[in-house]
C-alpha cells in the first residue's frame, strides 16, 4: 500500500549511528555490536518459559497505564507450547520503564480452558486499563472451531474486564461475543497487540482493538473453513470507555488473493486509521497488507491491500506512531521478524511519511523470534515485548528498551536536533524540544518555555553520580500556580532511582526529593515563588546531609542518604519538566549547573548571586542562552 523503499541494512544504520554519536569504539565501516550491547538498547527478559508453573508463555501485548506503569501481558501455556488446551492469561508490571519486573500476576484463569489473545487499551477518560480476551474450551482446536465441529459454548467467545488501579487488581471478565462476532464466524482473536484511544477529530476518546475471524464457507463449496482462505480481520470499537463494543470494519476474505489475520492498528496525524496486518496466505509479497479507515474504525475505506517491500513471515507484528514528547519527528515504528522465509531477526522498520515507505533501522534479535508489541514509555525511549529463544523462537519472552535516537537516519538528511550548548567541557548538550526561545535571563540570556517544551541533557556514561554527592542548580521564573518541574534527573515512579527539584504553589512550597536504592528523602522550602520573578534553586547531597536552597540561602535540610541515585538508566537530565513530559514548566529557566560535588553554603550564595563559578569541573553547564541546530557529539568521560 503505497510507494516503498528498499530496506536499508540494519549495518549500515547502526553503524552510521554510532560514528555520529561517537560511540565507544565506533569507527566507520566497522561491524555494529548487537543490538543489547548497544548504549541505546537495554534488555530485559519478563517471562522465561519452564518456569511459575508454565511450559511456555507466547502471545505478548504492552501497554503503559497514565501513571507510567508498564503492562506487560502474556499466555501462559501449562500443558506445552500449543494454542491448545490449559491457557492463563498472565500479567508483570514494571515502574521504572522497564528495568525491573514485578512478581507474576493471573489475570484470568478458565481452569482448563484457554483464556489468551490480550488486547489492551487505556481509557483516556478514566485511566482505567481496559483488556479484550479471547476464550474457548481447552479440549478444542483450531482445526475443530475453523470446520465448525464444536458448540458455540466450546468455540472462541469475547470477553473484556478493566482494571481501576494500573492492573494491580482486575475485574470479572464480561461475556461481549453477541456483540463482537457474527454468527457466521468460527475461529476468532482479538489482537493480539495493544489498542488505540482515538486522539482526534469527532471520535476523540473512542477505544479501538483490531481482531480477525474466520467464516463459514458457502453452501456447496464442499469446502470444510479450515483453509487459510477464510480468514479476514475487523476492528471493535466503543464509545463508554469500553463497557459496551461494537463491530466495525470488516474486511471479508478474498479467496486467493489475500487473507488478513491478526492485524496491528495506529491513528495518523491526521486522524485516519491505519491498519497493518499478516496475510494468512503467505503468498503475498512481503506477506504484509493495510487498509485505512476514516470514520474512526467503523468501517475500512478500501480492502486490505498488499505492503510491497515490508518483509516478514506469517507473523503477528506491531504499529506504533510515536508522539510528539518523544520524538521530534514523524515517525511510524513497526516491529516484526524480517526473514520472509522463517519467525528471526526480529527488527525494528521505521516510517517518516505516514507509512507510505519503510526502511529497516535496528535488529534487536538476530535469532529466532515471533510475536512483539510496541509502548512508548519514557521520554525519548520505545519499549518493545517479543518473543525470541537462542534454538526456538519461543524460550522467552523480552523486554527491549531503545533510545529512539538509535532509529535515526542521519546519513539521509534527517533535520539535526536543536541544542543548547554545554560549556563545561564534557560535550554534554542539551537537545531542546518543544517551543523554547532565547530571551532576557536572570544572568545574560535563558531559555522561555512554552507548551510542554524542555531540554534533555541525554543518558551517558559519565553523568551518573552513583553513591556519591553531587549538586543541581538553575534558575527558574513562573507565574503559574501548577506543580513544574525544574529539574529532574534519571527516574520517574515510587522505587526508581531519582533526584527532582519541583515548583508546588499550590502547596505553597518548593520541593525536592532524591530516591536512592537504599531509601528516599524529601525536603520543602515554605513560599509559592510564583511571582514571575527570578528565583535560584540548588540541591545538594554530601556526606553531612541534604540541603535545598532557594535564593542561595539553605532553605530545608534533611540527614544523610546513602545509596546509588543513579543507575542504568536511558533517561538523563530533564530541565522544565518530568522524564515523561508531566509537570512542565510554564515560564522560563536559566544557568543550570550539575557538579559531582557537594557545593559548600558559600558557594551556593556566590552561585546564586552570580559572584562567581563553582571551581572544577561541571558535569553540565548549561548558560540557556543559545539555540542551535546540530547533532552533539558524544561526551568526553573524564577519566
Amino acid at each position: 500500500m503505497g510507494r516503498l523503499t528498499r530496506p536499508r541494512t540494519v549495518a549500515g544504520v547502526v553503524t552510521a549511528l554510532a560514528t555520529a554519536l561517537a560511540l565507544p569504539g565506533a569507527a566507520t565501516g566497522a561491524e555494529p555490536a548487537p543490538a543489547d550491547q548497544q548504549r541505546g538498547v537495554q534488555q530485559t527478559a519478563v517471562f522465561e518459559s519452564g518456569t511459575h508453573g508454565y511450559d511456555t508463555f507466547r502471545i505478548p501485548a504492552i501497554t503503559r497505564a497514565e501513571d507510567g506503569t508498564l503492562l506487560a501481558f502474556a499466555e501462559g501455556r501449562v500443558g506445552g507450547g500449543g494454542d491448545t488446551g490449559d491457557i492463563d492469561l498472565v500479567l508483570r508490571r514494571s515502574s521504572d520503564n522497564g528495568r525491573t519486573w514485578g512478581p507474576l500476576q493471573v489475570v484470568g484463569d478458565n481452569g482448563a480452558n484457554v483464556f489468551g489473545n490480550p488486547t489492551p487499551i487505556v481509557d483516556p477518560a478514566s485511566g482505567d486499563i481496559v483488556l479484550l480476551t479471547t476464550h474457548n474450551a481447552g479440549t478444542a482446536s483450531e482445526a475443530e472451531i475453523m470446520r465448525g465441529e464444536v458448540t458455540d459454548e466450546e468455540s472462541r467467545r469475547v470477553f473484556v474486564q478493566r482494571s481501576t488501579d494500573e492492573g494491580e487488581t482486575w475485574s470479572e471478565p464480561t461475556d461481549i461475543t453477541a456483540d463482537a462476532k457474527l454468527p457466521q464466524w468460527r475461529w476468532y482473536a482479538t489482537g493480539p497487540v495493544h489498542g488505540i484511544a482515538l486522539e482526534h477529530g469527532p471520535h476523540a476518546g473512542r477505544l479501538v482493538a483490531p481482531a480477525n475471524h474466520s467464516t463459514s464457507p458457502p453452501p456447496g463449496s464442499g469446502d470444510t473453513g479450515r483453509e487459510s482462505k477464510y480468514y479476514g480481520a475487523h476492528s471493535l470499537y466503543s464509545d463508554d470507555g469500553g463497557r459496551t463494543w461494537q463491530i466495525g470494519g470488516i474486511d471479508t476474505p478474498r479467496n486467493g488473493v489475500l487473507n488478513p489475520n491478526e492485524s496491528t492498528v495506529l491513528e495518523l496525524s491526521d486522524g485516519t486509521l491505519y491498519f497493518n496486518t499478516r496475510d494468512q496466505n503467505g503468498t503475498s509479497s512481503g506477506t504484509r497488507a493495510a487498509t485505512t479507515s476514516s470514520d474512526g474504525g467503523e468501517s475500512f475505506d478500501a480492502p486490505y491491500e498488499m505492503v510491497d517491500g515490508l518483509s516478514a513471515p506469517v507473523v503477528q507484528g506491531s504499529v506504533l506512531k510515536l508522539s510528539p514528547r518523544a520524538d521530534r519527528h514523524e515517525r511510524i515504528v513497526f516491529s516484526a521478524p524480517a526473514d520472509p522465509g522463517a519467525r528471526r531477526e526480529l527488527t525494528l522498520r521505521t516510517s517518516f511519511d505516514q507509512a507510505q515507505s519503510w526502511e529497516s533501522s535496528l535488529v534487536l534479535h538476530e535469532g529466532p523470534a515471533a510475536y512483539s508489541d510496541l509502548v512508548e514509555t519514557s521520554s525519548h525511549a520505545l519499549g518493545v515485548l517479543y518473543e525470541n529463544g537462542d534454538d526456538s523462537a519461543y524460550e522467552r519472552i523480552t523486554f527491549a528498551s531503545v533510545r529512539i535516537p538509535m532509529l535515526d537516519r542521519p546519513d539521509q538528511g534527517e533535520p539535526p536536533a536543536v541544542i543548547t550548548p554545554d560549556v563545561s567541557g564534557s560535550g554534554r548538550h542539551g537537545v531542546v524540544g518543544g517551543a523554547a526561545e532565547v530571551t532576557s535571563g536572570a544572568s545574560g540570556s535563558a531559555l522561555t518555555l512554552a507548551e510542554g517544551a524542555y531540554v534533555e541533557v541525554p543518558a551517558s556514561d559519565g553523568l551518573g553520580v552513583g553513591d556519591g554527592p553531587f549538586t543541581a542548580a538553575a534558575w527558574f521564573r513562573t507565574e503559574s500556580g501548577a506543580a513544574q518541574s525544574v529539574l529532574w534527573a534519571y527516574g520517574v515512579g515510587g522505587g526508581v532511582p531519582q533526584w527532582w527539584i519541583r515548583a508546588e504553589p499550590g502547596s505553597d512550597r518548593i520541593r525536592a526529593l532524591i530516591e536512592t536504592d537504599a531509601g528516599v528523602t524529601s525536603v520543602a522550602a515554605p513560599g509559592a515563588y510564583a511571582d514571575g520573578e527570578w528565583h535560584h534553586v540548588a540541591l545538594t547531597r554530601g556526606a553531612d546531609g541534604v540541603t535545598l536552597y532557594v535564593d542561595g540561602e539553605a532553605a530545608a535540610t534533611a540527614g544523610p542518604l546513602g545509596g546509588a541515585v543513579s543507575s542504568e538508566t536511558s533517561t538523563g537530565l530533564h530541565v522544565g519538566r518530568r522524564p515523561d513530559g508531566a509537570n512542565a514548566l510554564t515560564g522560563a529557566v536559566d544557568d543550570v549547573w550539575y557538579l559531582g560535588r557537594a557545593l559548600s553554603p558559600a558557594e551556593v550564595a556566590a552561585l546564586a548571586a552570580d559572584d562567581a563559578a563553582p571551581s572544577g569541573r561541571a558535569l553540565v553547564h548549561l548558560p540557556l542562552d543559545e539555540l542551535r541546530r546540530d547533532v552533539p557529539a558524544g561526551p568526553r568521560e573524564q577519566s
